[in-house]
């Protein structure tokens, strides 16, 4: 494919664009961003994609903005041997249009021209290239997906085979694709078994599962026969045996009853034992109880006789105790009243220090008012005077600027004007701009007569002066509003200089008063009048207040620093009056506190010794009436005595205990209840048998042979016939595959041997980028390169800078623009390389070198660059330069 012309009307910011490209070589369409560059590129890729009918996003996207049009496109170009001029509009008006030039003239509109070009570029243009081969701007320069292109592929098969480079056999057998739909007959393209091979694989399933099925109702059948017979011969078995077990059952019963007998025996020797023990612990517990009675009376009459003693010690130090405390009551006593006079001085002290900050207050209150009224005095004077006067800043500014246009007005007006000079030969009364003049014998004046004035020697001669009246006109009007802005300020003499006077008057009485209103603000801060006024009624009302309630004999402090010195020795004193009461009332409290105690310990002496002595005379009568009915050494003998009864009666129990344990009562339950279960359980198994057969019997009646062993052959017939086609599907299937592996193994040998022709045209374009002996590694799967060598040094494509991966992607989409070009150089062939907007990584001797790489591709292929930068393809000696501008 060649692109002679790609022409745009009102596409996204495009008004209009014709582009004509050089079909061989390098074309560089440059221009600054937004012109609409990237608008070519898309617009090409719309044309031959999208019908004129398409509602796609980017066909409504490149409708202009707030224009009711549709987007054009045209574009002539070659594809194989055909030429064609082919436009689109879409959304508004849509249509298409083909001219066919060559091999056969053709024109054809709407769909059919749509399809058409479809048809030639399906013939001509390899659409996979054609996209890997255009970078577009705003993505990453990545390498280009060339695995997808069949042109590349027998491009580089033919050079592998010693072909020409770029030599292509559109003809050339698929036997891999014969192979592959042989394959497909019966598997997927993943490998795995398709579905009418699946479909006898299951009828060979069904067949051996019906198969299964039939021998098993047979097997069933012979089984349940089997089982019927074994029933007959446990059940002749079983009633054989059935007396003897019940013999053995009643032998273990008559020593499970003599075991009983021994253990009621044990278990009366038991109770006997626990009896004797009982009424030991009982004599032991009394005897015990004596015991501690006669200990407990001894400690509380010692108890008693330590009471009495510590009374005695105790009355001593509460008489101490009473004395430190009424001490201590006299001394808080005097300290309270020395705190009370301490208190009163020093309020009074802090009551004067109060009244003279309210009388410093008053008067500082009372200067800032009257700065405040002289502030609104100085306020009400500018004001009045600002209202009264009719002159601004404005009109001041509308003045100044008449008066510069007055200015030069005149200026102009004395450059236009004639001057006169009049010397009268004998009296004579002369009339000039307005003036009148009267001259005697030989006198001179001289008169300025601008174009249209008039000089008049009355009853002698009028002169005009001719010429251009503008500058008389302007001058009118120039002095006419000035007088008009004049008279607006008030200014009736003086002129523009009186007017000036009055505007700095103005701005004086505008500054006084703003200070006066700032002064006002300050003296005021936070305050409005009102406000203040109340706060100095106030103030005087608390200092005559004050005053008035004071003693006449009592002498205020003649300053604020001498009654905050007197408030200082008050609160001093008025300290250590209070530390002082706290001091006493500390002393007092802890004398308090002893003597409270000693009370307290008192009163608990007194209780303790009456609960004592209570409890004492109590266990005195309790002991001396137990004694009565049993002394203490009879109730000790007896105590005695008892514990060695229940001795001899465990020990008897303990003896008849081991006997009975020898003989093992347990394992003889145990027997017992395993003889009587095993003929239980023989029971139960011969009704369950009987039950059994029974059931098999009516089975084996109603089921009978009914021609089972016919059913089994026929599905032995029927599964041999479905393993056999099974088997035929899966050996053809297994070929198919085997023959598909072994093609695909060499192909990718093929392939691996016919990647070298497109490394070595990359690496013939690298080295002038990257310099002589640059090598590539390419995966022969994708067409990518993996890694680059250059200089010795070896890094993964991956791990290069950006510069160096986007050069090389430029050069590999270059090497597969130049290995599928036509070698016979016919217009209509290979397919052309468009980049738009690249390289913004690489440095200036990088570009000098890709540069020499495109016009190396340029002289077999169509080269297209797109961009804002043209300095970065300066290096292209050959290219052909089209410079797109702003029509918008």
């Amino acid at each position: 494919m060649r692109i002679h012309r790609v022409s745009l009307r009102d596409f996204r910011g495009v008004v209009t664009a014709d582009i004509h490209l050089a079909p061989e070589g390098i074309t560089i369409v440059q221009g600054p961003n937004e012109v609409g560059k990237t608008s070519v590129a898309d617009a090409i890729e719309m044309l031959i994609t999208d019908p004129d009918s398409s509602t796609r996003g980017r066909v409504k996207a490149a409708q202009p903005a707030g224009k009711d049009v549709g987007p054009w496109v045209e574009m002539e170009f070659e594809t194989g041997d055909y030429r064609l001029t082919y436009s689109k509009r879409w959304v508004r008006n849509a249509g298409t249009e083909l001219t066919i030039v060559a091999p056969v003239h053709e024109q054809l509109t709407g769909r059919s021209a749509h399809d058409r070009v479809r048809e030639i570029l399906d013939e001509t243009l390899d659409s996979a290239l054609f996209a890997a081969l255009r970078h577009q701007q705003g993505v990453p320069l990545g390498q280009a997906d060339l695995a997808g292109s069949a042109s590349l592929a027998r491009a580089l098969d033919r050079a592998a085979q010693g072909g020409p480079i770029g030599a292509v056999d559109a003809a050339e057998s698929d036997l891999i694709g014969a192979i592959d739909a042989e394959r497909q007959m019966w598997s997927t393209k993943g490998g795995r078994p398709n579905r009418a091979r699946q479909e006898l694989r299951d009828a060979a399933d069904v067949a051996r599962d019906t198969l299964a099925t039939e021998s098993a109702a047979l097997n069933g059948l012979e089984d349940r026969i089997e089982e019927h017979q074994r029933i007959e011969h446990d059940l002749i078995v079983g009633d054989a045996g059935e007396p003897e077990m019940r013999d053995r059952v009643a032998t273990i019963e008559a020593e499970n009853v003599a075991i009983a007998d021994r253990e009621r025996t044990v278990h009366d020797l038991d109770q006997a034992a626990q009896l004797a023990d009982s009424v030991a612990r009982e004599a032991t517990t009394a005897s015990d109880t004596r015991t501690r009675l006669v200990d407990t009376l001894a400690e509380a009459d010692a108890r008693i006789a330590d009471i009495g003693a510590d009374e005695q010690r105790a009355g001593g130090r509460m008489d101490g105790a009473t004395t430190t405390r009424d001490a201590a009551a006299a001394r808080l006593a005097l300290a309270a009243e020395s705190r009370v006079r301490a208190d009163a001085a020093f309020d009074a002290a802090a009551a004067d220090a109060e009244h003279l900050r309210d009388v410093f207050d008053l008067g500082f209150l009372r200067e800032r008012d009257v700065q405040v009224r002289t502030a609104d005095e100085i306020i009400t004077a500018c004001d009045a005077f600002l209202l009264d006067c009719p002159l601004s800043a404005l009109l001041m500014e509308q003045i100044d600027d008449a008066a510069e246009l007055d200015a030069m007005a005149r200026g102009r007006l004395g450059i236009a004007s004639t001057r006169v000079r009049v010397t009268a030969e004998s009296p004579q009364h002369i009339h000039a701009n307005g003036d009148d003049h009267h001259l005697g014998l030989d006198e001179v004046v001289d008169v300025d007569l601008a174009p249209g004035a008039v000089l008049l020697l009355p009853g002698i001669v009028r002169l005009g002066v001719m010429g251009d009246d503008t500058a008389v006109t302007d001058a009118a009007r120039a002095a006419c509003h000035l007088g008009d802005l004049l008279t607006l300020a008030g200014i009736a003499e003086g002129g523009v200089l009186a007017a000036r006077s009055l505007d700095r008057r103005r701005r004086e009485e505008e500054a006084r008063g703003e200070s006066a209103r700032d002064d006002r603000t300050q003296q005021l801060r936070d305050l409005t009048s009102d406000e203040m006024d109340g706060k100095i009624a106030r103030a005087e009302e608390r200092v005559v207040e004050y005053t008035e309630s004071r003693a006449a004999d009592v002498v205020v402090p003649a300053s604020v620093e001498e009654a905050n010195s007197a408030r200082a020795r008050a609160e001093e004193d008025r300290g250590a009056a209070r530390r002082e009461e706290d001091s006493a009332r500390d002393a007092h409290s802890v004398s308090q506190q002893a003597v409270t105690a000693l009370q307290t310990a008192a009163a608990v002496r007194g209780s303790l010794l009456g609960v004592v002595q209570e409890k004492a005379d109590t266990d005195r009568v309790a002991l001396e009436e137990a004694r009565t009915g049993s002394p203490d050494a009879a109730l000790d003998a007896a105590a005695t005595r008892l514990r060695a009864e229940a001795v001899e009666a465990h020990d008897r129990h303990a003896a008849e205990a081991e006997a009975l344990r020898k003989e093992d009562p347990d394992v003889v339950r145990e027997r017992l209840d395993n003889a009587r279960g095993a003929v239980e359980r023989l029971m139960r198994e011969r009704g369950d048998l009987r039950l059994r057969r029974e059931r098999l019997a009516g089975e084996i009646s109603s089921v009978g042979d009914d021609g089972l062993a016919d059913r089994v052959a026929r599905a032995t017939d029927q599964l041999e016939a479905a393993e056999a086609s099974r088997d035929d599907a899966e050996r053809r299937g297994d070929a198919a595959d085997l023959l598909y592996e072994v093609m695909m193994r060499h192909r990718d040998a093929a392939q691996r041997s016919y990647v070298a022709p497109f490394r070595a045209e990359i690496e013939r374009l690298a080295a002038f980028v990257f310099g002589p002996g640059t090598t590539v590694d390419v995966d022969h799967t994708t067409l990518a390169v993996q890694r680059r060598t250059r200089g010795g040094v070896t890094v993964e494509y991956d791990n290069l800078s950006g510069g160096a991966r986007e050069q090389l992607a430029v050069i590999g989409r270059l090497a597969a623009a130049t290995m599928t070009a036509p070698d016979d150089g016919s217009a209509g062939g290979g397919t052309p390389v468009i980049i738009d907007d690249a390289l913004g990584y690489s440095d200036a001797v990088r570009l000098e070198g890709i540069g020499a790489a495109l016009a190396a591709a340029g002289r077999r292929c169509q080269v297209i660059v797109l961009t804002c930068m043209p300095e970065r393809y300066s290096g292209i000696g050959s290219a052909t330069v089209v410079r797109m501008e702003v029509t918008r």
